[in-house]
């Protein structure tokens, strides 16, 4: 099969350790680690009032929040995550099982020294045929420079995932992995705090790497 895998929070731990470093930044008190994740952001760009959930983030503005996050990026912080501990051993199974591995990430192409070396490193780089990041074309004008586009990389990563013609992608995204799946691309969908509402026919929710080989295997 040919399999397309994001990075953040599928390859690499990302979430967390991003909210730790906003919550320093900003005096932001988080909930339990379990349920920290990219929902708390997206609710506050909704105005979603949860103060009460975590205390001091109705201070930040959108305009904080954007600032933030290229600073965070533009420094060390990809270069410095974690894997996850099973996802080296499955990628070199499945790539042994004849599957064609395409590591594709909404991360914009200007960070691709940082995440190919990164992926060097963790000896991850040679199971992909390819490593793709989002193009500078692809980034709506429309929105202000370091927000996230979540609109945009769903069209990203479903116009790709239909040009390579792949069977399944691993994502964690919720509104990528729903576009995905009305695009017809299976999913597997590994579980988060904030994809928990994520259902459709073609979405299969995974606890990890651990599960892949067998969900494949029924496929």
């Amino acid at each position: 099969m040919r399999i397309g895998v994001d990075l953040d929070d599928v390859m690499a731990i990302c979430a967390v350790p991003y909210l730790r470093k906003f919550a320093e930044e900003f005096g932001v008190v988080l909930p339990d680690e379990q349920e920290i994740g990219w929902h708390l952001l997206s609710r506050m760009q909704k105005d979603t009032p949860y103060d009460k959930l975590v205390p001091g983030l109705e201070r930040v503005t959108p305009e904080q929040r954007d600032r933030f996050r290229m600073k965070l990026y533009d420094g060390k912080f990809f270069g410095e995550l974690e894997v996850y501990e099973d996802c080296p051993a499955v990628l070199e199974q499945l790539v042994a099982a004849g599957h064609e591995l395409y590591f594709i990430t909404a991360r914009a192409e200007r960070r691709r020294m940082i995440t190919e070396t990164w992926l060097r490193e963790k000896g991850l780089f040679d199971y992909a045929k390819a490593v793709h990041l989002k193009p500078l074309g692809e980034f709506r004008p429309d929105q202000p420079r370091g927000r996230y586009d979540p609109q945009g990389s769903a069209a990203y990563k479903t116009r790709l995932a239909l040009e390579l013609r792949l069977d399944v992608f691993c994502e964690d995204d919720d509104l990528i992995s729903r576009t995905l799946a009305e695009a017809g691309v299976r999913v597997f969908l590994f579980d988060h705090p904030w994809n928990r509402e994520v259902e459709h026919p073609l979405v299969t929710r995974v606890n990890g790497w651990s599960e892949v080989p067998d969900v494949l295997a029924a496929a």
